[in-house]
This record gives structure tokens, sequence and C-alpha cells, in this order.
């Protein structure tokens, strides 16, 4: 059993390679979607709205922030807890660095051609439109990781395998990674190791998160 976590820089190809890679393994597969919907159970809706903005020092002390990220942490622990799963992005890495099971994956690009993917995804009218799109979204991401966690969204020394994904197929960038994990699988983890067998998870939310894996809630509107 093996967890997987994929942080990624917006227009490296995130969400159509952790999908391949987890259709390949045979593992699930959990993004904002499914994140968000455990939140939406437990009366929590504005998750979403904290992690895509930039957090300010005062977010710190705000109460209702903290207990999200601190359900956040539960919620991510409880989904590696399952095994035989990929998490896209939610500060996976970062909640959980310090485990043997865990594969930590980073996907970059070239800033100009994740420009011109965004570009082209989202129909943006000019490329000036489309780099504030993209220098916006990784702000974002590496203030609330910095904020939360207190780490770098960037590190390199905090993933196990960094993919760039300028001139590499989505398909390509998907061997690499099942390579990684088949790789970790096989060499196995020293007795004293940490895994995420080790996590102890509530009932309520174990089940909560087995409910919405099973039957994924529809997103929240814009």
């Amino acid at each position: 059993m093996a967890v997987i976590t994929i942080s990624r820089e917006f227009g490296s190809g995130g969400l159509d390679i952790g999908q391949r890679v987890a259709k390949r393994l045979g593992y699930d597969f959990v993004d904002k979607r499914m994140v968000d919907g455990v939140f939406r159970q437990y009366g929590l809706t504005k998750f979403d709205d904290l992690y895509t903005s930039a957090p300010g020092i005062l977010d710190l002390i705000n109460y209702d922030n903290l207990l999200m990220v601190s359900m956040l942490n539960e919620i991510i622990g409880a989904v590696a807890k399952r095994g035989n799963v990929v998490i896209l992005g939610r500060g996976g890495f970062a909640v959980l660095h310090d485990y043997a099971d865990v594969l930590n994956v980073r996907l970059e690009a070239p800033f100009s051609i994740r420009v011109q993917r965004i570009m082209a995804r989202e129909g943006l009218p000019d490329v000036q439109t489309a780099e504030e799109r993209v220098r916006e979204d990784d702000t974002v991401h590496s203030k609330f990781v910095q904020m939360f966690y207190g780490q770098r969204w960037d590190d390199e020394s905090q993933f196990g395998l960094i993919i760039n994904t300028g001139s590499l197929a989505p398909e390509l960038a998907a061997d690499q990674i099942v390579a990684a994990v088949r790789a970790l699988e096989q060499k196995g983890y020293p007795a004293d190791a940490t895994t995420t067998a080790a996590i102890e998870v509530d009932p309520v939310l174990a089940d909560a998160i087995n409910k919405v894996i099973a039957y994924p809630m529809p997103e929240l509107p814009a």
C-alpha cells in the first residue's frame, strides 16, 4: 500500500496526470471535490475560500480558519490511512511529509508554457491576463503552505520526485510516477519507520470519507 501526493504548479497538468496515475495503479483519486465534499458533510463550506486566497498574518489567529486547516489535516491523514490513494494538492505533501510510505511528487513547467496552457484551457483573451492568472494561483498556494505549515511550497527537498512537464506528455509523466511507486513498494521500509498505518482516524470521519469517495458530491457553485 502506498500514498501519492501531487503538488503542482498551475498549468503543469496535475489533474490529468494524477487521474492517469490513479487509474494505472487502481488507486482512489482524491482532489478538491472530494475534500470539499467531506467539509460539507461537517457543515464547513468556506475552506475553498481560504485555500484560493492569499492568507495574511491575521488568518493565523482566526479561529474558523485554524479549525478548517486542522480539519483539512485530519481529512488528509484519514485518506492516507486508507492507502492506495493519489491526493492532488490541498497541501498534502506538507501534511504527510514524515511518513515513509508516502511519495511526494511535484509537477513543474516553464512559466511561458503554463501561461499558454491556461490561456487555451480557460479561453483567456490575451497573454497578459493568462500571466496574471498563473502568478495569482502560484502566489496563493505558496502563501497557504508557508502560512499554515511553515514550509516553502517549492522546496525541492520536500519531494521524492520532481517532474518537469514542459515537454513531457502526461502519459510519460504518469509512467515516471508509477515506476517510483513500484520502487518504493519493492524497497520496503525500515522496521522503525513511521507509516500511515499509525495514523489514528475518527470513525465518523472515516465513514464520511468512504461515502464521499464512493459517491462524489457535486461541486459548490462558483
